[in-house]
């Protein structure tokens, strides 16, 4: 079974887009998938939303539990905690919370950075000519997620290239959420809360600019700063000092000694005028990187705490029904003959690229073990085949719709929290 390591595992497709992808046979021109015969679409409709409303009723107890392991950490919860939560127990507590979201996470199709490869990743210069400083010590705990690995041409105007406008190729995630518990920090300020988890979700976010929606950082001053600014002025007034002294010191009449010290002003101003343009330069730079920043923070953020939540969950149903669907279709299609594991990854793939030019290495097994779970894949001599479409349709008619723990279960899962 082939691997890609330049896909990912995410279908880009909304859930009603795929079915009627599926049903009407659309894509590419030229193909030879034709659409379904109507009786036959009716089915299938009903097919995908009952397996819909299975995935939705399965996913919720997940909703629940990782409401309840946010609520002692919600810095927007407008709510009272009745339970007392000791360091002991708070600390088991935010374990289970990092846990759990790590696994929704991955339901998603979310890949965690390390935090190293996410220090190499901010080394150097940002695109505005600054030097950023991150103060890895304001965390307590931080967890940084992606989906989606890009290249996008960007536009900028470097003050070493007098503002000429210049494009270059910028590596960006599509998706990148921050899991953050912050401690006490003379960065942080004294208002700061670092009781609470934050989550932040942002959408195509430059990989060098990562540094800018990190709590703690500030703008540093470089040594090549300190030069253009500090250096002309310096030097100025050295100059402005050395001929002064020497010529109260040399005794010249008032004349040449006014002259001397004209002319040394004049080139302490020239020198101090060349200071000031680095300056205005230097904080020009600094303004241009608040200002995205701020349209970093206004236009790029996508969700925030709880809400992020909600909207991993809905990602990750999304996702079991795709993938569930596509391989359902085209085993069903394939109702004779069957196919094992390989040749339907294959097929998938190639219909994904072929038809719609979308590229993604599917999750075979994680697609077949929920088909085979709810009985409507069997497997045979390492081939699957997919049960008749009515039959499938009836089978998911007498499921339950609400799939929960138990009373029993429930007590034990509460006794060993």
């Amino acid at each position: 079974m082939p691997v890609h390591y330049d896909r990912e595992h995410f279908i880009p497709i909304r859930v009603s887009d795929l079915v009627e992808f599926l049903v009407m046979g659309t894509g590419a021109k030229q193909n030879n998938v034709k659409p379904l015969p109507t009786n036959e679409a009716s089915l299938f409709r009903e097919f995908a939303k009952r397996l819909e409303l299975h995935f939705h009723s399965e996913l919720l107890p997940k909703l629940q539990q990782i409401k309840d392991a946010y609520a002692p950490f919600d810095p927007d919860a407008d709510t009272q905690l009745i339970k007392v939560h000791d360091n002991e127990s708070r600390a088991q507590d935010l374990d289970k919370l990092f846990d759990r979201t790590r696994q929704l996470l991955a339901k998603a199709n979310y890949r965690e950075i390390p935090r190293l490869e996410v220090m190499q990743l901010l080394e150097g210069q940002s695109h505005w000519g600054l030097q950023l400083d991150v103060a890895w010590d304001v965390f307590e705990r931080i967890e940084v997620f992606y989906r989606g690995d890009r290249i996008k041409v960007a536009s900028y105007r470097p003050w070493w290239k007098l503002f000429l406008k210049e494009e270059v190729v910028v590596p960006e995630f599509q998706r990148l959420v921050l899991l953050i518990k912050l401690k006490p920090h003379r960065r942080l300020g004294k208002g700061t809360d670092t009781d609470s988890v934050l989550l932040k979700m942002f959408k195509s976010l430059p990989k060098p600019d990562i540094d800018m929606v990190l709590p703690g950082t500030k703008i540093k001053l470089t040594k090549w700063d300190m030069g253009m600014i500090f250096s002309p002025l310096i030097s100025g007034f050295a100059i402005l000092a050395y001929k002064i002294l020497a010529d109260v010191i040399g005794f010249q009449d008032i004349f040449a000694l006014g002259v001397g010290v004209a002319l040394s002003w004049s080139l302490a101003a020239a020198f101090a005028g060349w200071g000031y343009k680095s300056w205005i330069s230097y904080s020009n730079r600094k303004t241009q990187y608040s200002l995205k920043l701020t349209q970093s923070l206004y236009f790029q953020n996508i969700d925030n705490n709880a809400g992020v939540f909600f909207r991993l969950l809905d990602e990750a149903e999304e996702q079991e029904i795709r993938e569930a669907l596509l391989a359902y279709y085209h085993l069903w299609k394939n109702a004779l003959e069957g196919l094992d594991a390989e040749a339907l990854d294959d097929l998938i793939e190639k219909d994904l690229e072929n038809r719609l030019g979308i590229k993604v290495d599917f999750e075979i097994h994680d697609a077949l073990e929920k088909l085979v779970r709810l009985n409507l894949v069997r497997q045979e001599n390492g081939r699957f085949y997919a049960i008749p479409l009515s039959e499938a349709v009836d089978r998911l008619r007498k499921m339950p719709l609400v799939v929960s723990e138990s009373p029993e279960q429930r007590v034990n899962s509460l006794r060993s929290e």
